[in-house]
């Protein structure tokens, strides 16, 4: 077999080709949406409970409204976190915080009545490189501090203008400033954390496919061989059979029987090359190439077979949902003795297929797929690292009315997940 490229480490790029797109970064960036919401919503309920105990001697009335619309700004952005398409642009929702915060504190009288000293809305400002760092964007979160940190010095300083007291002023706007600065540092971690698991994600499709791809063309090579040699010398001597049967009563017998087990042999060749290289599946769909291997099964197996589904495609994953089947339905016509066995394949969820085969055999037991994995039948735990690999999960029970069954649960995308079909 031809070893596959080298695939790309952590860090380095893939090879040109198709590839799929990771929606990890848009799931990480609603997932710091949430928090900052989150957040918020403390900051909001904190600044309503401070405004109730002391009152904002300077236009109580407007530093309520506009606390009222930081609170609809942070539902927006909830909103926002949980639609499947982003409606605001990804570094807005930060300098919205600083400029709303910074007006609050400048209506409220913060930055200019020395006589009102609030414990939240003095330093609600070392906020803003707090509620910035959620989004995993080290240069975002400096520039909302740095921001930050101006804002309430040039504000305390034009408030205070007349008794300005510079020394505590700065050392609060410093303070803000180290505190923006550990936030950098905690977004550069969060940020090269998420770099560090997108590429490890990238990384392991790309061997699964490489995986997939070398196992696809070996097999494909052993039916090319068995195609182009064996089954074509096994023809070669039915016809030569057939010539030979006009020798003799005698010879005709036997070379009858000869002719019989040839044409078997003729038969299990064909049926191993379509196992091999299943074309119903590409030709037929994944539904098709199930009822195909659980007829062959029950025949040999001399079981009822029977195939359920409410989708006619897994998408990418109908290849490695086929090869389970195929191994799976091979255990039970050897191992099995069932009478019974379902082969069902349905929805999960919007973004997932599960295939289930349950038989009424004997039954699995728990310890004899280990002692199998030492033994060298390494079928099941093959299978199981090929589902998991793709961010599936697999499962392995005995029944407790007798019997066995298999299931795997495999992601897809919406729309590869054909339309509804019910096979039997």
């Amino acid at each position: 077999m031809t070893l596959p490229e080298n695939p790309p480490l952590p860090g380095e790029k893939s090879p040109p080709g198709p590839r799929r797109e990771s929606e990890a970064p848009v799931r990480h960036l609603r997932k710091a949406l949430r928090s900052q919401a989150v957040l918020r919503i403390a900051v909001i309920v904190a600044l309503g409970t401070d405004f109730a105990i002391s009152p904002p001697p300077a236009r109580p009335v407007p530093s309520v409204a506009l606390t009222v619309v930081y609170a609809l700004w942070t539902l927006a952005v909830l909103w926002a976190s949980w639609q499947s398409r982003r409606t605001f642009p990804g570094g807005l929702y930060p300098f919205v915080d600083l400029a709303l915060l910074t007006a609050l504190m400048t209506l409220s009288g913060e930055f200019s009545d020395p006589t009102w000293d609030s414990p939240v809305s003095a330093d609600v400002l070392l906020l803003i490189p707090v509620l910035a760092s959620f989004q995993r964007r080290p240069v975002l979160t400096a520039v909302s501090g740095v921001l930050a940190a101006t804002a309430y010095t040039v504000g305390t300083g034009l408030g205070h203008q007349d008794e300005p007291y510079w020394g505590f002023i700065l050392v609060h706007a410093l303070f803000i400033l180290v505190v923006c600065a550990g936030c950098v540092l905690l977004s550069a971690v969060q940020q090269d954390r998420v770099r560090l698991i997108g590429e490890l994600a990238e990384h392991r499709l790309r061997l699964l496919d490489l995986v997939m791809a070398a196992e696809e063309r070996e097999q494909r090579g052993i039916a090319e061989v068995l195609h182009d040699g064996a089954l074509q010398n096994v023809l070669a001597a039915r016809h030569f059979v057939d010539e030979a049967s006009s020798a003799g009563a005698d010879a005709a017998h036997c070379l009858r029987r000869a002719d019989e087990a040839l044409t078997e042999a003729s038969t299990q060749l064909r049926s191993s090359v379509r196992t091999l290289h299943p074309e119903v599946l590409a030709s037929g769909g994944l539904v098709v190439a199930l009822r195909l291997l659980t007829a062959q099964a029950a025949e040999r197996g001399r079981f009822h077979g029977e195939v359920r589904s409410d989708v006619a495609s897994a998408g990418e994953a109908d290849q490695p949902l086929y090869w389970l089947a195929r191994e799976m339905l091979e255990n039970v016509v050897k191992h099995a003795r069932a009478e019974n066995v379902l082969v069902d394949l349905r929805r999960d969820g919007p973004d997932r297929v599960r295939l289930t085969i349950r038989d009424d055999g004997r039954g699995i037991r728990p310890e004899s797929v280990g002692g199998r994995l030492r033994s060298g039948h390494i079928g099941i735990a093959s299978h199981r690292a090929r589902v998991e690999g793709m961010g599936g999960a697999f499962d392995v029970r005995r029944n407790t009315t007798g019997g066995t069954t298999v299931e795997a649960v495999v992601p897809v995308a919406g729309e590869e997940a054909g339309g509804a079909e019910e096979a039997g």
